[in-house]
């Protein structure tokens, strides 16, 4: 019998996307409160195929098919071009010509020497610029609201619980000291959990720096540098820098995002989020990118609340680190965007965090993920010296495993834990964790179990336990080192189709070593087993 992804991704219409200007479902809670979901039986996870550990592709393909060249005049703001130049001279001569011409210079951005470029007729722009040194000027926006379907019946929430899933326990007033965070987004408002000495840029200048909409970028402020102790941040110490680049209705463009970048980057910051994007893939963008790590900032983006196999721009960039979402039980959450540039993936389901007006709301989507990994970033640098490029592999070193074995496509390197970065030097941490079940088709039918020592001590002789649909096997991990993973292959057969049916992995150690996290010793995933059509 052959097996489907029993949870199927949702296709969304790029020209939808670009014509509407989405935002994160955020709910009001009251004042003080926020109520979790209750806890429902253990989540349905894809029949996955696979022979050999997913990985990331690590050369992007710059080639455009007919398809996307089309596509991307459909995601492009009409009658405008993006105009950069190789060289100072040429593009000051474009200036001057542009200034007597019927074109309208809507923004300069002179580190990159580019030009936002707005005209009623495209043969104005003929003779002052070859068309090699043109592009659209994309549509970028905050993330879409995760609609019907998009977020799985059984995902559990985390409520007050984010920072303590993250292994932070202790008092973390000093994370992030030193550390200069900039936060790309609709901007950052007063509020009574945000420290007091936000430096603000408002590229946008317009008189709605107060709307509703600013409340996505003051949530996400919040999860990174948060005083409140309803809203704690992960680095509550950063210095914040303010950059708003979207307008009333959470829109923005091309250039705009590229003007944040090099503005936050000239300000001195370490760290940049981004919790938002475009499906446009703007060489502008990239380039500010590439300015940002040439001049050692580090960008961490969300990839997007589409449920697609493509993070959105800046996520989808090789430099920069793509966070995904997942539920308080470690599961991928619907909506959340995977793909081969998807670094890892942390808290994105009902999450505590400022909004507008003093008020605190429930936050969801991968814009709340991204932040976390930001302020975890800020937190390796001010907790070990480290520059932000240092911080970030660091970071990623000490992921949770999740998924396939390996660096996957719906997990990246794994889960965030905090709590194993800074304590990566303490010694004597024993814990063992059932990490990933899997049902693996692509050469007859088996149940992959995955542990992974999430210690700082060589684990020995452990126990493990995986119950199949036909039997439970005892097996054994001989010796497995700090951050190592053991995959477990049982052959198996499957139910009758339609069939609901519970694998569970279970590990621990010998009476000999005490389990540092128990709670992680049991993994239990429920899947259906269903017919290929």
């Amino acid at each position: 019998m052959k097996i489907k992804l029993s949870d199927s991704v949702m296709v969304v219409s790029f020209v939808a996307l670009a014509a509407t200007a989405g935002w994160l479902l955020v709910n009001d809670v009251d004042a003080k409160a926020s109520s979790e979901r209750t806890k429902p039986s253990p989540p349905k996870r894809p029949l996955l195929t696979f022979e050999t550990p997913q990985s990331r592709n690590t050369e992007r393909s710059r080639t455009k098919s007919k398809e996307s060249i089309s596509l991307e005049s459909l995601l492009a703001l009409p009658n405008e071009k993006l105009v950069v130049f190789e060289n100072e001279a040429d593009y000051r001569n474009f200036l001057k010509s542009a200034a007597q011409s019927n074109l309208r210079i809507l923004g300069t951005l002179d580190r990159l020497r580019a030009a936002r470029v707005g005209f009623d007729n495209l043969s104005d722009l003929e003779g002052l610029a070859d068309s090699e040194q043109t592009a659209p000027n994309f549509f970028a926006s905050l993330p879409s609201f995760p609609g019907d379907g998009q977020i799985q019946d059984s995902a559990v929430g985390f409520g007050q619980n984010a920072l303590q899933s993250l292994g932070i326990t202790g008092d973390n007033s000093l994370w992030g000291e030193n550390v200069t965070v900039a936060v790309i987004d609709s901007g950052i408002v007063s509020h009574e959990t945000i420290p007091e000495n936000v430096i603000h840029f408002d590229l946008v200048q317009d008189d709605s720096s107060a709307s509703e909409l600013s409340g996505h970028g003051t949530a996400v402020a919040s999860i990174i540098a948060g005083q409140d102790s309803f809203t704690p941040g992960v680095s509550p110490a950063s210095q914040l820098i303010d950059v708003r680049i979207t307008d009333t209705e959470g829109s923005s463009n091309s250039f705009l995002l590229a003007e944040g970048i090099i503005t936050a980057v000239d300000q001195g910051a370490d760290v940049i989020n981004v919790s938002l994007g475009s499906y446009g893939d703007s060489s502008l963008v990239e380039q500010a990118v590439e300015y940002a790590s040439a001049n050692g900032a580090i960008i961490v983006a969300s990839s997007g609340n589409e449920g697609l196999e493509q993070p959105a721009f800046p996520a989808g960039y090789e430099d920069v680190i793509a966070v995904g979402a997942i539920d308080r039980e470690g599961t991928l959450v619907d909506f959340s965007n995977t793909g081969e540039n998807l670094d890892l993936t942390a808290p994105g389901l009902d999450l505590p965090a400022a909004w507008t007006e003093d008020r605190v709301i429930s936050f969801t989507g991968t814009s709340a993920s991204a932040p976390f990994v930001t302020g975890a970033i800020a937190t390796a640098m001010s907790e070990f010296n480290l520059t932000s490029s240092q911080a970030a592999e660091f970071v990623l070193d000490f992921t949770n495993e999740a998924g396939a074995p390996g660096d996957d496509l719906l997990y990246g390197q794994g889960t965030l834990d905090v709590g194993r970065v800074i304590n990566s030097d303490t010694r004597g941490i024993n814990d063992i964790a059932a990490v990933s079940n899997l049902v693996q088709t692509a050469d007859g039918t088996s149940v992959v179990s995955v542990v992974q020592n999430q210690g700082t001590e060589t684990i020995t002789n452990a126990e493990v336990t995986i119950s199949t649909p036909l039997a439970t096997i005892p097996l054994r991990v001989a010796s497995l080192s700090p951050g190592a993973i053991q995959t477990f292959d049982i052959p198996t057969r499957l139910p009758n189709r339609g069939d609901d049916f519970l694998i569970t992995t279970e590990a621990n150690l010998t009476q000999a070593f005490q389990d540092a996290e128990p709670s992680n010793n049991v993994r239990t995933t429920s899947f259906t087993a269903v017919e290929t059509p």
